[in-house]
């Protein structure tokens, strides 16, 4: 339900466990604290430990005066304000540059609403990158012009669309953040987003990933599809791709369960399975020592546990699961789709080739997810290959940068003959640069005779900054024979 209320209205709003808030912020003092003359309500920042303790952010309402604005929109004290969202009314050209200006002054994005369209997410790259779109009228505002191989040619959006409105939501992370958005937000319409401080919860989550015990992945998974909680699906799904990782481990680890001991010679195990285990914390390295140790108490204690959660694993429901919520339609949020990405590139399912295929050349979709749909695709390997060629021949700019990438990743003679076609027969420089870094991935005699003919293409050409980069492909390829 929401309120307006003046300038201000709030949304997404639900119950909230007030006497825990108390206890956690209790003792924190006074010095994270700031009062809303304009809302007349008291808000506190989360100070840094709790913040890392409870994977949140924002600030707390402490309390609200009675019959002021933040009171009768009903902000309840305990609830903890993560989000501000303005919207912007088009009405004229004008109304478009300004508040395109306005949203992308935070952060790189922002919510575009096109008449009898579902909204869109528009996100630059980095900042000063054009967004590539133009706007005429006064009354009904419609798309004059689109610029290709920009973010609006990637987008669902058609000459003469209707723009209705454009929306910026901006995070909260502290009192600072607060008091410098709803500065500069002071004559906009704006929403609250809140959410309940469900600490408690989410730490016995997390634990749950931790634990690598194979009777942790029903409950995790009942949560993440009962919750309607953002907070807990999310940790849900990051604690279901730890299990994965952990699973994958289940060769090292019985090692150490083989042997009956906490302690290996480093060199006896496998690199890279080691250097995993050591970054999800479970064991450590010493070189000099030559000793790899596992770490108490999760380390000691999977290595019993590890076989159990690898067949768990590999029965297919977690990846069934996470296919079904890569979509942006089935999934709105990036924070879930992220892990459910990383979930099939570790678990390789062939079975979700044609799904992350559809994430990677599904222009609404922001670019980190589509790359990521196709470093999964990498990941599967030799399989993926004709659908990613399938994908490069009929794609667009972004959709053949991102392939080649995931082609240069898995190699062999099909992807490199390929490879090598595109750049032989390309004439933009974008997706060239590309190109020569996926051949020189692959770096067989082929892929190095192939970016031979290209460098002397351009000998006559120094400023070209195909010719610079091949110039230093070469000089690292020199480096690595040495």
């Amino acid at each position: 339900m929401q309120r307006k209320i003046k300038w201000f209205n709030r949304s997404h709003r639900s119950a909230f466990i007030v006497s825990l808030l108390f206890v956690m912020i209790l003792g924190l003092g006074c010095d994270n604290q700031y009062y809303d003359e304009r809302l007349k309500m008291q808000v506190q920042q989360l100070d840094s430990d709790l913040k890392d303790r409870w994977s949140t952010s924002g600030v707390v309402v402490l309390n609200t005066t009675p019959n002021g604005p933040a009171d009768r929109a009903q902000l309840e004290t305990g609830e903890l304000i993560s989000y501000v969202i303005a919207e912007y009314p088009v009405r004229s050209a004008g109304d478009f540059n300004s508040a395109m200006k306005q949203a992308l002054d935070a952060d790189n994005n922002f919510v575009l609403y096109l008449k009898d369209k579902p909204p869109l997410r528009i996100a630059l790259r980095r900042r000063g990158d054009k967004m590539g779109l133009s706007v005429e009228g006064n009354g009904s505002v419609r798309v004059k012009q689109i610029q290709p191989g920009t973010p609006a040619a990637n987008a669902d959006i058609q000459v003469g669309d209707i723009v209705e409105k454009i929306v910026d939501e901006r995070k909260i992370y502290s009192i600072g953040d607060y008091k410098e958005t709803l500065g500069k937000l002071s004559k906009k319409q704006v929403t609250f987003r809140t959410s309940e401080l469900i600490g408690v919860k989410i730490a016995a989550v997390n634990a749950l990933g931790d634990l690598g015990d194979i009777r942790a992945i029903e409950p995790l998974v009942d949560l993440f599809k009962n919750s309607s909680e953002f907070s807990l699906r999310k940790e849900s799904m990051s604690s279901l791709q730890r299990l994965v990782e952990l699973s994958v481990l289940n060769d090292l680890f019985q090692q150490f369960q083989s042997a009956d001991v906490n302690q290996l010679p480093a060199d006896s195990l496998q690199p890279q399975q080691l250097e995993s285990a050591a970054i999800l914390g479970l064991l450590t390295v010493d070189r000099i020592e030559n000793t790899a140790t596992l770490k108490a108490p999760f380390g000691t204690q999977f290595r019993h546990r590890s076989e159990a959660l690898y067949q768990k694993i590999n029965e297919g429901q977690l990846a069934e699961l996470a296919q079904e919520y890569i979509q942006i339609e089935v999934e709105p949020e990036q924070e879930i789709r992220r892990p459910c990405l990383a979930i099939l590139g570790i678990l390789k399912p062939v079975s979700a080739i044609d799904a992350l295929i559809t994430v990677l050349e599904n222009p609404t979709e922001i670019p980190g997810i589509r790359f990521q749909a196709g470093l999964a695709l990498s990941q599967i390997g030799e399989p993926a290959v004709d659908a990613l060629i399938v994908a490069f021949e009929k794609g667009d700019t972004s959709t053949k940068d991102i392939v080649a990438s995931a082609l240069g990743g898995i190699g062999g003679a099909k992807a490199r003959d390929r490879l090598i076609d595109a750049l032989e027969g390309s004439t933009e420089s974008a997706i060239q640069l590309t190109l020569v870094d996926a051949i020189a991935k692959i770096g067989d005699a082929p892929s190095i005779q192939a970016l031979e003919r290209q460098l002397q293409q351009y000998q006559q050409d120094d400023d070209s900054g195909v010719r610079i980069f091949l110039d230093e492909v070469f000089r690292s390829l020199e480096k690595k024979s040495m």
